[in-house]
């Protein structure tokens, strides 16, 4: 990309300093050695030779404007001089042009910041570029951690359901994080009730933050590549969450017992994942105090000294002292803890209540994505530049033999796919299976109960996996499984509530049986065992009216396959197809309705799967959850929009409207009459929108109204 072009009688000399120029441009991208003396030397007679004379060249395509008065002096200076400037920018030619680039390579990277909207981020980088550079990479090429591949994840806990899983992050995604946010964290805050507008209340949470933009999180390839991958490990939609939020607690830095949800106030938060950023000299554990009770956030008295310590720092320094069920998780880079604020049913578990122990030695850096029931930081990566497509979407033709997982449909309706779940042995098992279970009862399906799985190793084990995979607390007295060979389809239906052989299942052999006549089925895990070379894909009607149609509510799924608005999936066998029937407030989702296409007429092979189904009792969301999904469709969502018409600029905050944590959405220009901000949001909801220095210069309460514009005025102030 160094173009040097000689004129008149330099174009030896000018030959020589572009090969120069060339190769210290090579070395210094490390893909070719320095030019030698013997090149100097070579290069030196060649100009004094008389080829030089009144050459004059110009470096173009590049910016180094000092390497471009170089060479002109050379070539102006005369053959003699020529020669020793030929000599002195062959050897140090490398040197001019590494220094160059690294301005350069730093320049870019602070552009870069700039257009994701996080230039106050660079004094963190700046005397080392190499983390940035890394950021804004090709998102494609990025490795993903063996933490977030499949079968990742310990399960620590069922109640509360909690999941660790170490090295969900490397060690280089920790350490951006960590710079990304290390010069613009401020005070945490806790917000008491609606009117109390701004109090960091050190006594229940005394560490600092800072919260990812979505322009950041949508600009920043790095960036991308981990929140996909926290969104397919907890199977919550992307838009369904709020900004990352990056925090650092230092010594004795806290944050006491409290729930991450407060649907009542329509705060539905449920799910929560903690990414521990760093390796902590002593204390700052996530602890659920279940079965302790001295972690209350009150004044405890220490029985060895009799000392007065407010909250849970007693009950977070006497591990000795915990429970069978109390969990514990301590922190290490790269450990995520995932864990779930409400059942599968939508209600709250308070048992999820947990405590930042306080930092005994050290410090601890944290990143957290709290997930959200609705739509709520509104940034999607199915399509676009956040698109992968390894883990994207269906497969291509190509096949791979390591398991892999897959987000094929983000919402409405969730569904995910793990290539290669079942190994050659589990396959050839379940094959043989399914054959000896239907030939037996000359049927087309047959169910085995929690009784049949249980008394099969394999079975047993493939029933953990298989909750796991659909990210529900395991309960095997709640596992049917279903054998199943599809010769002529699958009519469309609905898994939840299941199917009444499913029930029945459970209900014969489960030593806890399931109350009430009906029960729900929140998630379906379909494997694989055999396809037809045409037909017997599942099929997904996208709209109502096509599910509600004679072609696809009839008797026809041959031609509801073939008409149009019609989602299909087609697995390989060892494959497993997790289909969720519910949405993540546990109510029932339409849009999972799907039938089995028949094979072709003249088709090989037939459609043979093993089918588990999680059978739990009748869910009554709507007398649990009163967050903002329980609205009715027909409900009108408000969009609040804020102007600023002051000549400083402003910071817009949400707050809960009982109490809870300020959450940064966004930066209002100086205005007056700057760009205007929408969100999307609730009635109830509330807004605040401060200063630099914090202070409150407008509080707004979301009303009914489909819009709603506020102007920051001086008025206000």
């Amino acid at each position: 990309w160094l173009e040097l072009k000689g004129v008149a009688g330099g174009q030896a000399c000018g030959s020589y300093v572009q090969r120069s120029m060339f190769s210290a441009h090579r070395a210094a991208d490390r893909r070719r050695p320095l030019p030698t003396k013997g090149d100097n030397l070579r290069g030196r007679q060649q100009c004094r030779s008389g080829f030089a004379g009144v050459g004059l060249a110009a470096i173009s395509s590049t910016p180094m404007l000092f390497l471009r008065l170089v060479v002109v002096i050379c070539f102006v200076g005369g053959p003699s001089y020529s020669g020793r400037c030929a000599d002195r920018s062959g050897r140090n030619a490398g040197i001019l042009l590494a220094e160059a680039f690294e301005i350069m390579e730093s320049s870019k990277a602070r552009n870069m910041l700039r257009d994701a909207g996080a230039e106050k981020a660079w004094p963190a980088f700046e005397n080392d570029t190499t983390l940035l550079s890394l950021a804004f990479s090709e998102q494609a090429e990025f490795p993903t951690p063996v933490g977030g591949l499949p079968g990742a994840g310990k399960i620590a806990s069922t109640s509360p359901f909690v999941t660790v899983f170490d090295d969900f992050l490397s060690a280089e995604e920790c350490d951006f994080l960590r710079t990304f946010a290390l010069t613009r964290l401020a005070p945490a805050m806790v917000v008491q009730n609606g009117d109390n507008w701004y109090d960091t209340q050190l006594q229940t949470r005394n560490n600092e933050q800072h919260w990812l933009t979505q322009v950041e999180e949508r600009k920043v390839p790095l960036l991308r590549h981990m929140i996909k991958r926290m969104h397919r490990t907890s199977r919550v939609p992307d838009e369904h969450a709020e900004a990352l939020q990056v925090g650092r607690y230092n010594l004795s830095t806290k944050y006491e017992g409290h729930l991450d949800t407060d649907p009542a106030h329509k705060v539905g938060r449920p799910a929560t994942l903690i990414i521990y950023l760093n390796d902590v000299g002593g204390g700052g554990d996530t602890l659920f105090p279940v079965g302790r009770g001295d972690c209350s956030a009150q004044w405890n008295t220490d029985p060895k000294t009799g000392e007065k310590i407010y909250g849970a720092s007693l009950c977070c320094s006497t591990p000795e002292k915990d429970a069978p069920e109390t969990v514990r998780v301590n922190p290490k880079q790269g450990r995520a803890v995932l864990f779930f604020s409400h059942k599968p049913d939508g209600s709250v578990d308070s048992k999820s209540k947990h405590i930042g122990c306080p930092i005994t030695a050290g410090e601890k850096w944290i990143a957290q994505r709290w997930f959200r029931f609705e739509p709520y930081n509104r940034v999607s990566y199915m399509s676009g530049p956040g698109r992968d497509d390894r883990f994207d979407g269906m497969p291509g033709e190509a096949t791979v033999e390591a398991r892999n997982f897959r987000k094929v449909s983000d919402i409405s309706p969730r569904l995910f796919l793990e290539e290669n779940f079942l190994t050659g042995t589990e396959l050839s098992f379940l094959s043989d299976l399914a054959s000896t279970q239907l030939s037996s009862f000359d049927a087309l399906q047959a169910w085995l109960g929690p009784g049949d799985i249980a008394a099969n190793p394999t079975l047993q084990e493939l029933a953990s996996r298989a909750w796991g995979l659909a990210r529900l607390p395991p309960h095997h007295n709640h596992t049917a499984l279903r054998l199943g060979r599809f010769e002529g389809g699958e009519r469309q239906h609905l898994d939840s509530p299941p199917a009444p052989e499913a029930f029945e299942a459970v209900q014969r052999q489960s030593a806890e049986a399931v109350r009430g006549v009906v029960g729900s089925q929140p998630a379906t895990i379909v494997l694989i065992l055999a396809v037809p070379d045409v037909g017997g894909e599942f099929a997904f009607p996208r709209a109502q009216a096509t599910r509600d149609s004679p072609l696809c509510d009839g008797n026809d799924d041959a031609a509801c396959c073939a008409s149009e608005g019609i989602f299909k999936v087609a697995p390989r066998p060892g494959d497993a197809l997790l289909i969720y029937s519910h949405s993540v407030d546990g109510r029932v989702d339409s849009h999972a309705e799907h039938l089995i296409c028949p094979p072709a007429a003249a088709a090989k092979g037939q459609l043979l799967i093993a089918e588990f189904a999680f059978v739990f009792d009748a869910f009554s969301p709507t007398a649990s959850f009163t967050g903002p999904s329980s609205a009715s469709p027909q409900d009108v969502q408000p969009v609040v929009e804020f102007q600023n018409m002051l000549s400083i600029p402003a910071t817009i905050f949400w707050v809960p409207p009982a109490g809870g944590e300020e959450s940064r959405m966004d930066e209002l220009p100086a205005g007056p009459g700057g760009e205007v901000k929408p969100f999307n949001s609730f009635p109830g909801h509330i807004f605040h929108v401060r200063d630099a220095n914090g202070a409150l210069l407008k509080k707004v309460v979301v009303t009914n109204s489909a819009r709603q514009r506020h102007k920051i005025t001086s008025e206000e102030l």
